[in-house]
């Protein structure tokens, strides 16, 4: 029952959002929350706390807006996470040749562009290896945004990563990619529109890339430079949904904590030092949120390094204190002051990832919750907000 209502309800939303933007007729736009459940609860708030650090319901994120059901971080994936009543919103950062900062995922355009079909970029195909703030990555015949100006990003057209036939590729090549200045704007279009507050998070990648032949921190200082100005022109932020910063590169987490007042959290997947006691602890120096893959708390450090064939140092995490249990983490992270927020959980025709799974995604989401995730990564929005409530109703 929760897929069939799920699915027509996401094509509802889908047909509504996409009729608005082509055509512009924002009255379609302002009916979209009688689609969509009401933001005031219909039935009686949870009488016990949620597991979370605070004890509030966990807070979903529109992982690159709704990807499931639209190509990533365009407006009118944002616009599907926004009527999905997502809580936050993220975009991924990068910074062009000419140092604007533009909003998509990977470093490279040829998975979910149309840059191979553009002649006037093909002189532009190069390979790239760079430190993503984890490992090091190296990728051939390739488009990077880091190469392209951003006039040049402006002839690109976003669409559905091929490797995922089942997301829907109707709107292929419609939109285009946008600056994180007009993401920011989309989000206050959004409140407006909509009557309810969407939280940013934006995650800035590979910064060691984007700050080559740049001065120190460029790229930080850029993004914390466009919030800063977003959010002094913006309302108060509602309590529970203010802006989070998100990075794989620690030194880059480290200098945004220290240079504002925005929790910082600090994604954390290939290192294995970060799964000890000690390796919490120096995250906790300047990290309010820790965002692990979701696996570790499930299978464990252990099993998920060996899995992806990482090597670590024996005698060196014993020194750390060794790795932390997958049943002790989320409450070795909470003892911490820390939060957590924990990626991806995927739309539910997608496998979901673990070295040893769930029988579906009720149970999955079911086990986070216990657990006590903070936040969570999500994708096919409106599956996740009903299963949220299910295990809400649990706590009355």
């Amino acid at each position: 029952m929760i897929i069939t209502v799920r699915t027509a309800a996401v094509l509802l939303l889908t047909t509504i959002v996409v009729l608005a933007l082509l055509n512009h007729r924002p009255h379609l736009l302002a009916s979209a929350p009688l689609l969509v459940a009401s933001n005031k609860p219909q039935w009686k708030e949870p009488r016990k706390a949620w597991h979370t650090l605070t004890g509030a319901r966990p807070r979903l994120i529109g992982h690159r807006g709704e990807k499931a059901f639209m190509p990533e971080h365009t407006r009118a994936s944002y616009w599907q996470a926004a009527l999905e009543s997502a809580d936050y919103i993220e975009p991924d950062l990068a910074v062009t040749q000419d140092g604007h900062l533009v909003v998509n995922h990977n470093e490279w355009l040829g998975d979910n562009t149309n840059v191979a079909e553009i002649p006037a970029l093909a002189h532009l195909r190069a390979n790239k290896t760079w430190d993503t703030g984890e490992v090091s990555m190296t990728k051939t015949n390739e488009w990077f945004i880091a190469d392209l100006t951003l006039e040049q990003i402006r002839m690109l057209r976003v669409r559905q990563d091929p490797r995922y036939p089942w997301r829907p590729s109707h709107f292929d090549n419609v939109f285009g990619v946008l600056t994180f200045a007009e993401y920011l704007e989309l989000i206050s279009e959004l409140t407006a529109r909509l009557g309810r507050p969407f939280g940013v998070v934006p995650e800035l990648k590979s910064p060691k890339l984007y700050n080559r032949d740049r001065p120190p921190h460029y790229f930080e200082d850029q993004a914390i430079r466009l919030l800063s100005e977003w959010a002094n022109s913006t309302e108060p932020f509602s309590a529970g949904l203010g802006p989070v910063w998100q990075s794989f590169d620690q030194d880059t987490a480290e200098y945004l904590a220290a240079h504002t007042s925005i929790p910082v959290a600090s994604l954390v997947e290939n290192q294995p030092r970060w799964f000890t006691p000690t390796g919490l602890n120096r995250l906790a120096r300047f990290a309010q949120i820790i965002a692990p893959w979701k696996d570790f708390f499930v299978a464990g450090a252990e099993s998920v390094f060996l899995a992806r064939n990482i090597t670590w140092n024996s005698k060196e995490i014993e020194k750390l204190g060794g790795f932390i249990k997958p049943s002790d983490l989320a409450r070795e992270i909470h003892q911490r002051g820390m939060e957590i927020a924990a990626y991806t959980f995927y739309d539910e025709r997608q496998q979901m990832g673990y070295t040893r799974g769930f029988k579906n995604r009720e149970e999955e989401l079911f086990y986070f919750f216990t657990i006590g995730v903070d936040y969570l990564f999500v994708e096919n929005i409106v599956e996740a907000r009903v299963l949220r409530q299910r295990f809400g109703d649990l706590l009355i």
